[in-house]
């Protein structure tokens, strides 16, 4: 969370505060909270697997300077949520201020959160810092994707916002098994050198934490066959230091990192959660987030 003087406030404050409870066979929406412009859809159920699937909606289309979201999540003990939205986050041009968006995660022993938002696309001109963090109890298990572009590439804007800042942080049984930060500024760096974003304009991470050391290299097996007959897409597997691997990809463009994350998606539920079948949320997860 970012401390703001309110009498320099601008911008709009919007809080979402979501509650999951599993209730027989089925995860329910227990409680939630909301102001505009930050909604969610009550779930559904695409499927037998009892999963609550949503999307997080901000119907004003995007975010400008001085805007501020609040995302809290909590899933009860058992809980199986997929979380996605039905666009991609658009960060306008900005006259000084940043926009801002904050997520806290918290997943409780046996819970189930994939977290799938759509990507970050910062305009020219823009500023803006994202913070997601996400407490784990032991036994909880996440699949988290954080994805990014560099911009309205088609109409000649990559690498043209002013600041991009993004901290992701992971604490497993009351350990802090991740720390991930990134700060971008295109006026003062040229990103498309060796090393860097070398002229990709779309990338993305998946971090996967699940508490079996068993699944882990016949996961890390999986997912790089995949990226391999993917092709499109380049890429790589690593493990944590504890619980869990992290898949990173860097494309030309939205629509290839697309293809790839859902592929990658369906061999981690494959290999973690024992669904053989992904199919019946294809419509939901993906075609859904990337403007043409």
């Amino acid at each position: 969370m970012w401390r703001h003087d309110k009498l320099h406030e601008v911008g709009r404050h919007g809080r979402l505060s979501l509650f999951f409870k599993k209730r027989q066979e089925r995860t329910i929406l227990y409680d939630s909270f909301s102001t505009i412009p930050m909604q969610a859809f009550q779930p559904f159920y695409p499927d037998e697997t009892g999963c609550a699937c949503t999307y997080l909606v901000n119907p004003t289309g995007g975010l400008v300077g001085g805007d501020r979201i609040e995302i809290d999540i909590t899933l009860d003990e058992y809980a199986h949520v997929l979380i996605t939205t039905p666009s991609a986050n658009k960060i306008y041009r900005s006259t000084g201020q940043f926009s801002s968006q904050s997520v806290e995660i918290t997943i409780k022993r046996g819970g189930v959160l994939e977290y799938m938002p759509g990507y970050v696309i910062p305009f020219a001109g823009s500023l803006y810092r994202q913070k997601t963090r996400v407490c784990m109890d032991k036994g909880a298990t996440a699949f988290i994707l954080d994805a990014f572009t560099t911009g309205r590439v088609a109409r000649g804007e990559s690498l043209q916002f002013e600041e991009y800042r993004n901290t992701t942080e992971i604490e497993y049984d009351g350990e802090l098994i991740l720390t991930e930060r990134m700060t971008l500024r295109p006026g003062k760096i040229d990103y498309n050198g060796m090393g860097l974003l070398e002229g990709f304009s779309a990338t993305a991470v998946l971090y996967l934490i699940f508490d079996n050391l068993s699944l882990e290299k016949p996961l890390i097996s999986a997912l790089r066959t995949t990226m391999v007959e993917t092709g499109d897409v380049v890429g790589g597997v690593s493990t944590l230091p504890a619980k869990g691997v992290v898949v990173r990809l860097l494309g030309v463009n939205a629509r290839i990192i697309e293809k790839a994350l859902f592929r990658l998606w369906s061999v981690a539920r494959r290999h973690i959660l024992a669904f053989e079948n992904s199919l019946s949320l294809r419509r939901f997860i993906t075609n859904t987030h990337y403007i043409p």
